[in-house]
């Protein structure tokens, strides 16, 4: 067979331009075939502020000393509270303060079966937050209530609160609704009184159903939206307010979050401060801001430009999160890997920051399968070994030491919980502490 050149022309209108070709499919007319082109180079990509001398790791690192560690103390007597010093001391960290998790479906939560056990293993081992992907949505819900759908059960949903709930990992509910109309929604277009009633009834149902097992709702997902939105039938954004205080009304427990997506790449960075502004001024602020973190080859903002938005928001609300992130780069594993590690860092460097939230985990389910942190088969990927790295190792506290002359082992440890254990002689004792920002200091008394 012979060889023939091809050439593949992209013509854009800008004078400079960005193109990524994530696939292509080569074909030959003459002889009516067609064969996917199963090996098309990739373009190579990068961000600003990838090298490892950037100057903000230097600065976000000494944020991160200051803003997420606290000094901690213990202190060990004697009977007569005399100090006892060369007892040996060791502290470890349990659960961090901050908030590290991922998306979860109920279903996986509850079914059988050895990747059911692993997912199971993996959220339970790694992650002291959640969020259900889809399970608390408006439609899902609904279909839910007979326990026979495929996907979403009742029984599914219950079940896995339990389970989430014995390990003391807590829950934010995604959500009380978004702004866009689905296609099941549009009869309700040039009829803002009919969809008030609708999304009333259903929060009415959903939240007091629901009740103290969630503690933090995104309100309002996808506030800026596109196409026809509550606030386009409902004659503006005063909808969204009244959302909020109607949220208010029905889990007064819970914190209230909005949510939207783009806003890190600037795409709707100005449209979503505006609407947070609205509800500021309507006397509905909400109690935190999400970014929702959907990063790919085209968008990677640098680590120094995210940390300005941050800026920018929390001088709205002190209380920021990600909330759905993830970074789909195709096959460039390294590349996911460094990016989810310095985006991970920056927002860990904020003093608003109260969570960063993965939006899926593993390849097997995830509504971006390159953006997993595990493969299909289990096996750790670049960026799920970045998480665990920072997670589990940098930003983590387990030390070891003596009593001074004063009786004292002091050192600096993340904001959590912990367990110390003190040995004197061949008595033992362990206590546990919590580690607040202002610090800690426990006295161990042995007889």
């Amino acid at each position: 067979m012979r060889d023939w050149p091809y050439t593949l022309t992209l013509c854009t209108i800008w004078l400079t331009a960005t193109v990524c070709v994530s696939s292509l499919t080569a074909s030959e007319e003459r002889r009516q075939r067609t064969r996917r082109a199963a090996a098309f180079a990739q373009l190579d990509s990068n961000y600003e502020g990838r090298n490892a001398d950037a100057p903000w790791r230097r600065e976000a690192h000494g944020r991160i000393q200051r803003i997420r560690k606290a000094d901690l103390v213990v202190k060990v007597v004697d009977a007569n509270g005399d100090p006892i010093e060369g007892a040996s001391v060791e502290v470890k960290m349990r659960r961090h303060a901050f908030g590290f998790g991922s998306a979860v479906t109920a279903r996986w939560l509850s079914i059988e079966g050895q990747d059911a056990e692993q997912y199971r293993k993996t959220v339970e081992e790694h992650y002291n937050k959640v969020v259900f992907e889809n399970d608390l949505k408006w439609q899902p819900w609904n279909v839910s209530k007979d326990n026979e759908h495929r996907m979403f059960r009742q029984e599914w949903l219950d079940g896995a609160f339990q389970w989430l709930d014995k390990r003391d990992i807590e829950v934010r509910g995604h959500y009380i609704t978004w702004a866009p109309l689905d296609r099941t929604q549009a009869r309700y277009i040039g009829r803002p009184d009919e969809l008030r009633r609708a999304l009333w009834t259903h929060m009415e149902e959903k939240i007091p159903a629901v009740g103290k097992r969630v503690g933090e709702w995104d309100a309002i997902n996808h506030i800026v939206g596109w196409g026809e939105t509550f606030s386009s039938v409902c004659g503006g954004n005063q909808i969204y307010a009244d959302i909020v205080t109607k949220s208010h009304e029905l889990a007064p427990h819970a914190e209230l979050w909005v949510n939207e997506g783009q806003v890190l790449s600037g795409i709707r960075l100005d449209d979503y401060d505006k609407v947070i502004r609205h509800l500021i001024e309507h006397d509905a602020a909400p109690d935190g801001i999400g970014f929702m973190g959907h990063f790919s080859r085209r968008s990677l903002p640098a680590p120094d430009r995210l940390f300005a938005t941050f800026d920018r928001f929390a001088r709205l609300v002190p209380n920021l999160q990600l909330t759905e992130l993830d970074v789909q780069v195709g096959r460039d594993e390294q590349l996911q890997a460094d990016y989810l590690r310095d985006v991970m860092t920056i927002a860990f460097s904020h003093p608003a920051f109260q969570a960063i939230v993965m939006w899926g985990f593993w390849e097997g389910h995830h509504w971006k399968p390159d953006a997993a942190l595990y493969r299909r088969d289990w096996s750790i990927k670049p960026a799920g070994q970045a998480w665990l790295d920072l997670v589990k190792k940098e930003w983590w506290t387990n030390e070891t030491g003596t009593t001074d002359a004063r009786g004292r082992f002091a050192t600096r440890g993340f904001l959590g919980d912990y367990a110390v254990t003190v040995r004197h002689d061949v008595e033992r004792q362990e206590k546990p502490l919590s580690l607040p920002r202002e610090g800690q200091e426990v006295v161990v008394s042995f007889d």
